[in-house]
């Protein structure tokens, strides 16, 4: 994806998603609308995190996002990976 005018953010990576990410944040250029499938699309593939991508949930400056809309970024936004929490 080829981004014109593009904004960048913090990428914060949790428990599994930063150990398959290899960091605990990165930063990233978004365009300054973008669909949550897309956004997922995008980290998933840039941070080697296919494989829990289905689980993981996306926090936009520390709330949830919903996976129905589109989501406006601005410059310095961050932008949480939330991954499955195991407990006990």
């Amino acid at each position: 994806m080829e981004i014109e005018h593009g904004v960048t953010v913090k990428v914060l990576f949790f428990a599994k998603s930063k150990e398959l990410a290899g960091t605990r944040e990165a930063k990233i250029t978004l365009p300054e609308k973008i669909t949550y499938k897309q956004l997922l699309d995008i980290i998933a593939a840039n941070y080697n995190l296919e494989t829990i991508k289905s689980n993981i949930l996306l926090a936009k400056n520390e709330e949830v996002c919903s996976d129905n809309i589109d989501i406006d970024i601005k410059e310095f936004d961050s932008i949480a990976v939330i991954p499955p929490l195991s407990g006990g």
